[in-house]
């Protein structure tokens, strides 16, 4: 005798239960949300595992604001004395480009200029020459070659 199977037709009867007990997506996330909005927290925390919180609280619309982009050091911001010292550290250190602005910064320390005049870069020798023709009373090369013009 062969064994007990399920008449013709019985197949297509789990399927369609099956097909009654399925939603859409949209309607099991409104089911979630709705279960874990309802669900009551437990006033006292005795009895709780701090590892499996009891229950959900749903996130609040309090987010933090997205962080500031990164600073694109300019001329512009090398020469201002109101650029944060830091700042100034730091374009001498990774912008050789922007040292010989920092040389006409008012607001840049002597140990920073001395910093500046080690590591070298594009035109600081010329700025540095210029700073010091000017500090020491001299006229640089350059005004004097406008004045007479």
């Amino acid at each position: 005798m062969r064994g007990r199977r399920p008449g013709h037709g019985a197949h297509r009867r789990q399927s369609r239960v099956r097909d009654r007990r399925r939603s859409t997506s949209a309607e099991r996330m409104a089911r979630l949300m709705t279960a874990i909005t309802s669900r009551a927290c437990p006033s006292t925390g005795d009895d709780l595992n701090p590892d499996e919180p009891d229950c959900f609280e749903p996130m609040t619309d309090d987010r933090t604001p997205p962080p500031e982009p990164p600073l694109v050091p300019t001329a512009l911001m090398a020469t201002d004395p109101a650029t944060d010292p830091s700042i100034l550290w730091t374009i001498a250190r990774e912008e050789p480009r922007l040292r010989r602005w920092l040389v006409a910064n008012p607001a840049a320390s002597p140990a920073l200029l001395e910093t500046i005049s080690q590591l070298g870069g594009p035109g600081v020798r010329r700025a540095l020459e210029v700073l010091l023709d000017e500090g020491s009373g001299n006229q640089s090369s350059l005004s004097s070659s406008t004045a007479k013009a």
